[in-house]
Order: structure tokens, then C-alpha cells, then sequence
């Protein structure tokens, strides 16, 4: 299915049909092994996987950094939000990043929500997290993850004798055979094509600015 909405060129139902798949990757519990299986990326096949799904899934930005976080991939995520300044902010982008942020709060992201106990070693979760909560208004969705950064706590308090001792943990290594400057480029590209798309039913294919509609 994946492999099909890539070659799709309806291109807004692609998005609707993404949007749709991703949703019951992230709650079927049929596809509990599946989700573990993406988490880690430890196999050549989960990282073959995430990247035939990221592919198709960047016809809808905000179900490509919950991908992200799902695979665990924070860096890149944070990467993708950045690229989301480029991006026209509409009620349906908005509307996405608001579901998004009730996702996380869910059993299904139990173990980021963990992880941001490990300040130190997961600085991009963080900032990621803070990148979406710049996205949204002043609405709930604003206010819950506002909450929820507001628990992560002080890294010196979690301090112990220990831990000072340790030597500092690492944080995940990207996956050696995932490109993710490639991946990253491909989703640039395959929102330019959404541009032009929009851009030529609305009417203005000659007059396309630098900002990307999604």
C-alpha cells in the first residue's frame, strides 16, 4: 500500500489515505509486533520498512514526525519541524498537529513520555516536543502539552553520585543504513509537489512563492 500511494498523483488523497494508515499503525493492537518491530529499528528489515513508509508518509507532515516518533527517530523529527516553518500553517495542518499531541499522551507513547526523564541523553525529543507546542494556538491541545514539558524535570536535580561517576550514556545511533539528508530532501520534494499542485487548481501555477501549502 505503501508502494502505491508513493506513485499516487492524486496527491490530496494521498494525504487523506496516509493520514488514515497511519492512524491504525499507531492504534490497532493487531499491529502491536509491528509498532515493536519499528521502535527499535535494530533489523535491516524495520529500517527497510521505515524508510518505504516515510517515503509515502511525507505526503502528510505531521503523520511523518509521528512516524519519527514512533521509530524513535528525534533528531530527525526535530529537523521536520523546523522544515515546517516553510510550510502555510492551515486549520486542517493545526486540526493534524492538535491529534498528534493527543496521541502522545496515549499507551501507545508511553515510552517517549518516559524518556523525557533522560533529559541528557534525549535533547531532541525535548526540542521537538517544544517545536510543536510552538505550532498550535492557544487551544487544549496548546495547554496539555505545555503541561507535559512542564513535568520534565531539572537534569542537575536527577543528579546522583553514581551517575556522576558513569561515563555519560550515549544517546541512539542512527541506523548506519538510513539516509535521512536523502529522506529529508524527498519530503522537501514531495511538498513542492503539493505546492504546485494547489497552486495550479487555485488557479496561480505561474505565480508560486517560496512557501510551501500543504
Amino acid at each position: 500500500m505503501a508502494d502505491i500511494l508513493l506513485r499516487e498523483e492524486d496527491l490530496k488523497f494521498a494525504s487523506t489515505m496516509v493520514h488514515t494508515l497511519n492512524t491504525i499503525l499507531l492504534t490497532s493492537t493487531e499491529l502491536f509486533q509491528l509498532r515493536n518491530q519499528l521502535k527499535d529499528l535494530k533489523t535491516l528489515e524495520s529500517q527497510n520498512l521505515f524508510c518505504c513508509l516515510y517515503r509515502s508518509w511525507c505526503h502528510n507532515p505531521v503523520t511523518t514526525v509521528s512516524l519519527c516518533f514512533l521509530t524513535q527517530n528525534y533528531r530527525h523529527a526535530y529537523d521536520l519541524i523546523q522544515k515546517f516553518g516553510d510550510l502555510e500553517v492551515t486549520v486542517d495542518f493545526l486540526t493534524e498537529v492538535d491529534k498528534l499531541v493527543q496521541l502522545i499522551e496515549c499507551p501507545i507513547f508511553t515510552y517517549l513520555r518516559l524518556q523525557l526523564l533522560d533529559v541528557k541523553n534525549n535533547p531532541y525529543l525535548i526540542k521537538a516536543l517544544y517545536g510543536l507546542l510552538m505550532l498550535l494556538p492557544q487551544s487544549s491541545a496548546f495547554q496539555l502539552l505545555s503541561h507535559r514539558l512542564q513535568c520534565v524535570p531539572n537534569p542537575e536535580l536527577l543528579q546522583t553520585e553514581d551517575s556522576l561517576k558513569a561515563a555519560p550514556k550515549s544517546q541512539k545511533a542512527d541506523a548506519p543504513s538510513i539516509d535521512y539528508t536523502e529522506l529529508l530532501q524527498h519530503f522537501e520534494k514531495v511538498q513542492k509537489k503539493h505546492l504546485e499542485v494547489r497552486h495550479q487548481r487555485s488557479g496561480r501555477g505561474d505565480h508560486l512563492d517560496r512557501r510551501v501549502v500543504l
